[in-house]
């Protein structure tokens, strides 16, 4: 479903086959504190997405910047306008896969067009912009068409991820303490019955019935796991009069010492490195929040300082 009206920015602070894609790896220069440096996501033109009629083609021809972060002395913040043309490094799985040029497109054009409003033309030809993976639906939001991975794009040459965070399967232990947070944020679930209602008495699920779907780890004993409820169709969480549908998956981080914390629902894992040059690794998400099956919160998270800290860039899609 598209959405048609303009929408002000809402900030929380807290290969596909290509002929060549240049990777490069390095040991970066600790940043200066006091320099700036923009982290931002290459995205589908969100306009092009917005024109899409049913039997059009996907994923969308061009392609947009988004600049979501900025740091300073290692504290991150999200971007309110980024009004000067970039050239961006752009990163994958601790690596440079090219340079990117953009500059601010006005924002008269985005008046009709669901996300944020100061997002970047890419001036680079598209032949030069790498894409990672296929075209799914799990970046999209509400569009629910095919769209490319976002590639995470930097004002400096940062790109390396010390804290080597690659997928790795999470030991029992690990996952019966995401599983045990879980019952603390979820506390209240609820199947449906056959008319398509939540039933008035809360399920008492197995441990099994969270079923890791993906799980990634670092060089420092953390995990990041993605879970999934096995019968998911028509299962809800109640908090009084607030019913969250739970058709969609789960994220948590557990640190080195097993201590969990539960970061969202409907969260995909972007990318990780270190965007700052302090040492130790940023991770950022793709945020897509609904009650039920629109997405009401778009955006992103990134969490540093070994997840202790984060910051949110996204906007509301009503």
């Amino acid at each position: 479903m598209s959405l048609t009206k303009p929408l002000w920015l809402v900030v929380f602070v807290a290969l596909s086959a290509m002929p060549f894609i240049r990777q490069r790896t390095s040991v970066q220069e600790a940043a200066p504190s006091t320099a700036v440096v923009y982290v931002g996501l290459v995205e589908d033109d969100r306009r092009q997405l917005e024109r899409l009629g049913t039997s059009d083609a996907t994923p969308v021809p061009g392609r947009t910047v988004t600049p979501a972060f900025e740091t300073t002395n290692h504290r991150w913040r999200p971007i309110l306008n980024l009004n000067r043309h970039v050239t961006w490094t752009m990163a994958f799985d601790g690596k440079e896969v090219g340079k990117v040029e953009s500059e601010p497109i006005q924002p008269t054009s985005l008046e009709n067009v669901s996300g944020p409003i100061n997002i970047h033309s890419i001036l680079t030809p598209p032949a030069g912009i790498p894409m990672i993976g296929k075209p799914d639906g799990r970046f999209s939001g509400n569009y629910g068409r095919e769209t490319r991975r976002p590639l995470v794009v930097v004002s400096q040459p940062y790109f390396t991820d010390p804290d080597q965070w690659k997928p790795r399967d999470a030991p029992d232990e690990v996952v019966s303490h995401a599983r045990a947070k879980l019952r603390t944020v979820l506390n209240h679930l609820r199947q449906c019955d056959s008319s398509g209602e939540a039933v008035k008495t809360d399920w008492n699920y197995p441990d099994a019935e969270v079923r890791v779907a993906k799980s990634w780890g670092s060089n420092k004993g953390a995990f990041i796991l993605e879970t999934k409820f096995q019968h998911n169709h028509c299962l809800f969480n109640v908090n009084g009069e607030d019913y969250q549908s739970l058709g969609g998956n789960q994220f948590f981080f557990v640190a080195p010492n097993h201590e969990a914390t539960f970061l969202g629902l409907d969260w995909e894992l972007v990318d990780a490195g270190d965007y700052d040059a302090d040492g130790k690794s940023e991770v950022i998400f793709y945020i897509a929040e609904g009650k039920d099956v629109d997405v009401d919160h778009e955006g992103y998270a990134l969490f540093y300082d070994d997840f202790r800290r984060s910051v949110k860039f996204v906007w509301d899609n009503h």
